[in-house]
């Protein structure tokens, strides 16, 4: 469960930047929406890790604390698509749109995971990536709550690291989802929010092909490690498992191989915000 660590400087720094920077303007109350919806989604985790909660029920508790966000963003209409414009949804987007975003990519999030540093790691580029978009784009405070999450959970990488102390559990990969789709929300960035979601929405592909794709591991077991150090995979579709298949490969540098992917789609995000934003 040390995934409580990064919801609690969450928490913190959010207390802080918005006592230091005290208005009831709409950036500052959107900011607030936005973190309490994923210290809320946070808690759920927490919740996961110690009582193990149903997988029927947990959506529905993600969908409980998507409501702050919901109530702040029910005035918006319309989700812009490169290419496309801007598709109007009326209030299916508050209503639709923003629990089911903040749901999907909680729960992406809680299946791409496993190894020393992948969920912090992957958390870091994608949740960095899309600040940095946000402050581009003209949304500075959203920005601020996306670098706090960021470096949240950059501290949390160095003990989360090969070989790892620490691991985050579901409170930690599901906050990294809610907060990589609440800041894509709240910015009007849910196109380079989706992008950056592609890996892990690939990693839930493969494994909802298979029967029983929630409890795969209880019915194959867990990635072995041969005696010269590198992994034996599970029999069955996973995107960490493809890595393993093409080559022999060790923890440490399937976990960079996954992150340089996410890097990937981390450029591909900025280069789609340059041209089309």
């Amino acid at each position: 469960m040390g995934g409580l660590s990064v919801l609690i400087a969450l928490a913190v720094g959010s207390i802080l930047f918005l006592g230091l920077n005290y208005s009831m303007d709409g950036p500052s109350v959107l900011f607030a929406a936005a973190s309490s919806t994923v210290v809320l989604t946070g808690l759920v985790g927490v919740a996961d890790d110690i009582i193990e909660l149903s997988q029927k029920f947990k959506p529905f508790f993600i969908v409980a604390a998507s409501i702050p966000l919901m109530l702040l963003l029910v005035g918006r209409a319309y989700i812009y698509i490169p290419l496309l414009g801007n598709v109007h949804l009326g209030l299916l987007y508050p209503l639709v749109a923003v629990p089911l975003a903040i749901t999907t990519s909680a729960n992406f999030s809680n299946l791409l995971a496993g190894f020393n540093g992948l969920e912090a790691g992957c958390a870091a580029i994608s949740l960095g990536t899309l600040s940095l978009l946000s402050g581009i784009t003209g949304h500075p405070t959203i920005a601020a709550f996306g670098l706090i999450l960021t470096f949240a959970f950059v501290g949390f990488l160095g003990m989360n690291w090969y070989p790892a102390k620490i691991f985050p559990g579901d409170s930690g990969t599901l906050l990294a989802g809610a907060g990589l789709a609440a800041i894509g929300l709240a910015s009007g960035l849910e196109f380079e929010a989706v992008v950056l979601s592609i890996p892990a929405a690939m990693d839930f592909a493969l494994k909802v092909i298979n029967r029983r794709p929630f409890k795969q591991r209880h019915l194959f077991g867990n990635t072995k490690v041969r005696p010269d150090g590198t992994l034996d995979p599970a029999p069955y579709p996973a995107l960490v498992h493809a890595f393993m298949k093409v080559s022999p490969i060790k923890e440490r540098d399937l976990v960079l191989s996954v992150l340089a992917m996410q890097g990937l789609f981390a450029a591909a995000a900025i280069i789609i915000t340059l041209i089309f934003g």
